[in-house]
Order: C-alpha cells, then sequence, then structure tokens
C-alpha cells in the first residue's frame, strides 16, 4: 500500500500594533490556535504543524521587511515547508506587488497557502479573481488607514501638539506633552548663545564638550543603549535649526504655534538664522560639481579616512579642493589632518598622468572615439584619434560625470599618505594596464593592483604642490606613438565599414579624408597578429615607422612581412 505523503504546515500569524501582546490570550495566539485546528481537520490528508511559531507582533502588512516572514521564507527555500497556513490572507500581506513576489517564491519551491476564514481554490481562474479581489480591498483598507493616521498627524501639528518621535535635548514628554528639563534647557540655551558668540558650530561643538555637557541618552529599536558620549557637528547643526526651541511645531515647511515652552527667545533665534545664513555664504563646504573634483567618491586619506571635493570662495572666483570629511564636519582646527586640503585639478593632473597609459589602449581610444563622435557628429575618426592622444584635452568634450564614471570603472581608490600615494586599480584596468606597460614598472605591484609614487606635498605661493623626486629611472623602449595610434585607428574605421556596411568611397566622405590615404591606413590591418602586438607594445625595430609602412607596400604573406619589415 502506498504511503501517504505528508504535507507540512507552518502557521504564521501577524498584528499591525503590538498593543494587547503582553495579555494572557492575544490575537497572535488565537490565530494560531485557529490555523491548528485548521490543520487538524485535514490529518486525514496528511497535513501537520510543524513546531516552529511564525508570529510578527507589532509589523505592518505594507512590507515584507518582518523578522518571523524572513524565517519563514528562508525555511520554504530550504525545503521545510509544503503548506503556509494563515487566518485571513491580509495576515501575510497587504500589498498587490508583495503578493505577487511572494507567490512566486512559494511556486519555486513547491510550496502553497491557504486562509482558514477565507475558502476559494487558486487552480482555477475565478479562484484567482477571487484572491486578486480580496488582495484589493486589504490593500485599499492599509492605504485608507494610513490615509486617516497622515491627516491625523497634520491636524494635531497645525494645533501645535506633539505626535511623536525622538523627544528634542530641552524636554521631556509626560501625557504626551513636552515639559521643559531644566539641566537639558541649560545645555541648548549655552549652544544659542556659544554660537552667537563665535561664530562657528565646529567650535561651539568643540566648547560644549570641553564643558562636560552630554547628548540626551536614545535607545535603539532592540532596546540597546546608543553610544553618543560628546556632541558632534551634526548634532549642533540640528540643534540650532529646530524651530521646536522657539516654541513652534513645524510641519511641510510652515511653523504652528505650539503647545510648549520656548526654550530661547524670538530674538535668539532671529540672530542665529541670520548668523548662518551669513555664513553659509563663504563656507568652505562640500562641492555639489565635479567638474574639476574627477576622483569624488574615489579618494582617501591615510589618517582621516574619506576625502571629499570642497570649494571656497575668494572675490569672484572658487577654488576647488579635496578635504578630509572629518575636517570638513568637526572643523580643521579641531580635527587635524597631516595632508590637509589638496587642490583638486592638481591631484586629478597626477593620477590621469599615472594613469594614462590606460587611456591609450586600442579599446579605452575606440570607445572614447565612438562617444566623440556622438557627441558632435562633425567629428571623424581622423580627429577623434588625433584628439585622444591628449587625455586632458579630450576629456574636456565630455560631461565632467561622464568623465567621472570613466575613471571610476578603472579606479578602486586613491590614498594619499604624508610621503607618497597609492593608485589602486580595479581588476578590469590593471588588466589593461599590464597590457600597455612596455618593460617593468617599478612602481607597479601587481599582486595588490597598486601603483605607489614618493611624493612631497609642498606649498607654492600659497598653494599646496604635489612634488615628486627626481630620482633616475631605467630606461624603457619607447613607443611610436604614430605609428600606435595609425594601427589602432585602421582597426576603428575597419570595424566602422563592416558594421555600416560603407565602401571605401562612402567611408572617406563621411572622414572627409583622400580614399588612397584611407586604404593605405586599413591596410595596417592585414599585418600579422605579432607584428600588431609589437607595434602596440613598442618592441617594433627602430626602422618601421608609420612613413614606411604606408609608403612601401608590404606583401600579404605574414611570412614575407616578418622577414621584410625586420622580425627575423
Amino acid at each position: 500500500m502506498e504511503t501517504q505523503k505528508q504535507i507540512r504546515c507552518a502557521i504564521y500569524t501577524r498584528k499591525s500594533t503590538d498593543e494587547g501582546l503582553e495579555k494572557e490570550f492575544n490575537t497572535l495566539e488565537a490565530q494560531r490556535e485557529a490555523g491548528e485546528n485548521y490543520v487538524k481537520s485535514l490529518k486525514h490528508q496528511g497535513w501537520i504543524t510543524i513546531p516552529e511559531h511564525y508570529d510578527d507582533g507589532g509589523f505592518s502588512g505594507g512590507s515584507l521587511k518582518r523578522p518571523a516572514l524572513k524565517r519563514l521564507i528562508e525555511d520554504v527555500e530550504a525545503g521545510k515547508v509544503d503548506m503556509i497556513v494563515v487566518y485571513k490572507i491580509d495576515r501575510l500581506t497587504r500589498s498587490l506587488l508583495d503578493f505577487a513576489q511572494l507567490v512566486k517564491t512559494f511556486e519555486k519551491h513547491n510550496c502553497s497557502f491557504v486562509s482558514v476564514t477565507q475558502h476559494f481554490n487558486t487552480c482555477d481562474s475565478m479562484g484567482k479573481l477571487t484572491l486578486n479581489i480580496l488582495l484589493s480591498f486589504a490593500q485599499f483598507e492599509r492605504e485608507l488607514g494610513a490615509e486617516r493616521v497622515r491627516d491625523k498627524i497634520a491636524a494635531s501639528r497645525k494645533k501645535g501638539m506633539w505626535t511623536g518621535g525622538s523627544v528634542p535635548l530641552g524636554y521631556t514628554l509626560k501625557n504626551k506633552k513636552l515639559i521643559i528639563e531644566p539641566s537639558e534647557a541649560e545645555i541648548i540655551r549655552f549652544i544659542f548663545e556659544d554660537y552667537i558668540r563665535t561664530r562657528s558650530e565646529a567650535a561651539t561643538t568643540h566648547n560644549v564638550n570641553n564643558r562636560g555637557y552630554k547628548p540626551k541618552e536614545r535607545r535603539n529599536k532592540d532596546g540597546t543603549l546608543k553610544n553618543n558620549d560628546e556632541f558632534n557637528h551634526s548634532m549642533i547643526n540640528n540643534i540650532l535649526n529646530n524651530p521646536i526651541y522657539l516654541g513652534k511645531m513645524p510641519y511641510k515647511g510652515e511653523l504652528y504655534e505650539g503647545q510648549h515652552e520656548a526654550i530661547i527667545t524670538q530674538e535668539l533665534w532671529d540672530r542665529t538664522i541670520n548668523l548662518k545664513h551669513d555664513n553659509l555664504k563663504n563656507a568652505f563646504r562640500p562641492s555639489r560639481s565635479i567638474k574639476h573634483s574627477l576622483l569624488k567618491g574615489l579618494l582617501e586619506c591615510e589618517c582621516c579616512g574619506t576625502m571629499i571635493p570642497t570649494r571656497s570662495k575668494h572675490g569672484n572666483k572658487y577654488y576647488e579642493y579635496y578635504s578630509a570629511l572629518k575636517g570638513v564636519k568637526e572643523g580643521v582646527k579641531y580635527k587635524p589632518c597631516k595632508i590637509g586640503s589638496v587642490p583638486a585639478g592638481e591631484l586629478d593632473t597626477f593620477v590621469i598622468g599615472k594613469i594614462q597609459q590606460i587611456f591609450k589602449s586600442p579599446e579605452i581610444i575606440k570607445e572614447l572615439a565612438r562617444q566623440l563622435e556622438e557627441v558632435n557628429p562633425n567629428y571623424t575618426a581622423s580627429t577623434a584619434f588625433d584628439l585622444v592622444n591628449d587625455i586632458g584635452e579630450v576629456f574636456q568634450y565630455f560631461e565632467p560625470a561622464t568623465v567621472h564614471d570613466f575613471i571610476a570603472e578603472i579606479l578602486e581608490k586613491v590614498i594619499l599618505h604624508k610621503d607618497y600615494i597609492e593608485i589602486k586599480l580595479k581588476p578590469y584596468g590593471a588588466q589593461i594596464y599590464e597590457n600597455q606597460l612596455i618593460g617593468e614598472n617599478p612602481n607597479y605591484c601587481k599582486k595588490s593592483l597598486i601603483l605607489k609614487y614618493e611624493v612631497t606635498f609642498g606649498r607654492k605661493r600659497g598653494s599646496v604642490k604635489i612634488v615628486e623626486p627626481t630620482n633616475p629611472t631605467k630606461e624603457h623602449p619607447a613607443r611610436d606613438e604614430k605609428l600606435f595610434n595609425a594601427v589602432t585607428q585602421a582597426f576603428y574605421l575597419k570595424e566602422k565599414m563592416e558594421t555600416r556596411k560603407w565602401s571605401l568611397a562612402e567611408l572617406s566622405k563621411h572622414e572627409r579624408c583622400n580614399h588612397s590615404y584611407l586604404g593605405q591606413i586599413i591596410r595596417l590591418t592585414t599585418l600579422a597578429p605579432d607584428i600588431i602586438m609589437a607595434i602596440l607594445e613598442g618592441r617594433q625595430p627602430k626602422l618601421l615607422t608609420l612613413r614606411r609602412l604606408l609608403r612601401e607596400r608590404f606583401p600579404y604573406s605574414w611570412a614575407e612581412q616578418r622577414r621584410e619589415l625586420g622580425f627575423e
């Protein structure tokens, strides 16, 4: 006799709020008991309840970010569950989009679900329609509830009532109302008065901590204490911008008269806001532009960590720098950096100069040339290839964000040390760099993919300059740039002809170039592969020049080419 297959059932329960969960018999237990009874009624079909509990108390059905649901999905994926039992479908989710995602996961791992109180069969089209209608109403109910909550919060805020959240420093909460805490209110008044005196948030942060004042003790969602031993720049900035201390209640950019007492006067608030506005005009602050900050997001300092683009204004001119993030936030005076602020243009030029060989690789040149032609249809392949010889020149034709993306594809990070600079390449950039190397580079470590250069951060006329020591280096083979560019251009033009199915006459018309000359250039693609690699790597015989290749008709046979061109 064939043994009946067991169907392992997991019972999932959920309640949107944690209200009433402390009771001896709460709604989660009631849902589970109903589920267990339902499974028992189908025991004759092999249904059994697995002992694990999947209970989400105090979690909304509008999101899948629920701990018990996450465990349930993991067990489904591990093949531990065959059937999910819920009291109602909306216990599982109230979102049609989330439900579709769950069903897809269940079907993939041969798992089904059933509702205790809603009987329907999803095997036919009518059952699926019924399910979708139920879920639509569940989603509508959730959104309607959310609208009611938002309307209630808006009405309460406009009446000046406290509607919840972290209680600000200076107040305590009693009967859902903000009451001044005298000891903390003293800290708030000192912060506002000290900022008026010092005219600096960084200095105020330093003075507050020196006085031994401590931030408000707060708890994380998991019940652990949030470790804030002292004030930081962000906390001080938030306090100085918070109108609650003026006795107002903010809501969507508007201020309403609050039902709590003010800690500071209107005069002190106005002076603070005016001073912050004046300081903002000439502030040394992070730059939103990457026009002269091509290394944004890639730069680190050995002592301070992340460096960000900043700028300052002198007269009518802006100056771009890279500065340590800690120094910008906490103040250079209180968070000194070994490197200091480095002019963005100076550092960009240095780094691009060191990785310039990468941009001279055939694949990069072809991509740059293609994009240049897209930017301006008047550019021909010839002019594009002439431009990319000077990478600093070609970058002027692209949007700053595009240039930044080019560099980010190649570099992982740049780390500034007091005596040297490290340029760490991504695997893709390292592969191209190694292919373009002519001889050995003592500054490059193949194992770590790092270029390391000894430098000194010197000052000239008040500006930081990156100075490299003038140590003698080994002579490397010199690559013939004209020959290199011609070979690269030849493959690009040939690919263009084949892709667009152009004749040589059509190509010469587009390039505005003599068709005989183009024919000579494209003929370079018939060179033997080892000869092409030698030209790209700079290993060709000294007598082999572009002029010679174009004037003399070299044979098509690779063996004869090697003999006539000096490779044997």
